[in-house]
């Protein structure tokens, strides 16, 4: 057992997306839908969808039919509003299972829709081909090297081209002692309807000791859970350094509909998406609280 993954970049980057093939197969794909709070509750459906509609109005102001990469599309649901909204839209994902119901999701669009059924840094050796707008959903946690994977995607972007990345956890050491107790309760709530429970014991110890069981599809698919979460940080250091100005923005999510409401209610954040593009924007951090004034 280890701390983290071992071996070239190639090597790990091809172990994680062996593992999220494995993970997202026709069962996993249902119950990624069920314990998914972006694609189960409205508050945070609702502020996907009014991000989704400043995007695409923004694209707008630059070309007539925004064109759009949705990278780790996943069965659809982040990629459907941009196709209602009028964009064209290229879905990637790495398993046939989510393009299947993506694409049942969304065939009413098909003449606007493409689907490509490979790997993510497949998908991002096209340099010929150029976006208006790069969305990662719930996305940036499954791969060990995000920083790579987003600066890759940068380069797609047209000169105007905006960048978006939503539903994933802050940074663990960030989070103040309060919310991480309290999302953590949330967890639990949620995990002790889920059945299974001695395996979820030894899996729960073994995520707090920081320790990594290689060839396990869960650790490799939800690459953030041993790994302190997704470094915020660095990202935004990275978008900083290829000219990008952007919107932060946190809120709350878990996968209990009861501790949802109380903890958006209450105002904690243990989540964040980022909306960024080249120059136009001022650098600002806001909350789901505060979406008034976006």
């Amino acid at each position: 057992m280890t701390n983290g993954m071992t071996g070239t970049k190639q090597e790990v980057g091809q172990t994680a997306a062996l593992a999220n093939l494995a993970m997202f197969d026709k069962e996993g794909t249902a119950k990624y839908v069920l314990r998914s709070p972006h694609l189960r509750y409205a508050c945070v459906q609702e502020l996907y969808a009014s991000l989704v509609v400043r995007l695409f109005n923004t694209a707008k102001q630059h070309v007539e039919i925004p064109r759009v990469l949705d990278l780790g599309a996943g069965e659809g649901s982040a990629t459907l509003p941009f196709l209602e909204l009028g964009a064209h839209v290229t879905a990637v994902d790495i398993s046939e299972s989510q393009l299947a119901s993506l694409t049942e999701k969304c065939g009413r669009f098909s003449e606007r829709l493409r689907v490509r059924h490979e790997a993510i840094s497949e998908a991002l050796t096209r340099k010929q081909e150029r976006y208006d707008v790069v969305v990662m959903n719930s996305f940036l946690h499954h791969i060990p090297d995000y920083l790579s994977t987003i600066q890759d995607a940068l380069s797609l972007l047209q000169s105007a081209g905006q960048f978006f990345s939503f539903q994933d956890p802050l940074r663990y050491d960030t989070l103040g002692r309060g919310t991480r107790v309290f999302s953590q309760a949330a967890y639990f709530s949620w995990r002790v309807f889920q059945g299974d429970y001695v395996r979820g014991l030894k899996t729960r110890i073994r995520r707090v000791r920081r320790i990594y069981v290689p060839g396990s599809k869960e650790d490799d698919a939800e690459y953030h859970v041993t790994r302190n979460g997704v470094d915020q940080e660095s990202i935004v250091d990275l978008l900083r350094s290829r000219g990008f100005a952007y919107e932060f923005i946190r809120y709350f999510s878990t996968q209990s509909w009861a501790f949802q409401v109380l903890g958006t209610s209450l105002g904690i954040e243990n989540t964040f998406a980022i909306v960024a593009r080249r120059g136009g924007l001022r650098d600002v951090a806001v909350s789901l609280g505060h979406l008034g004034q976006l």
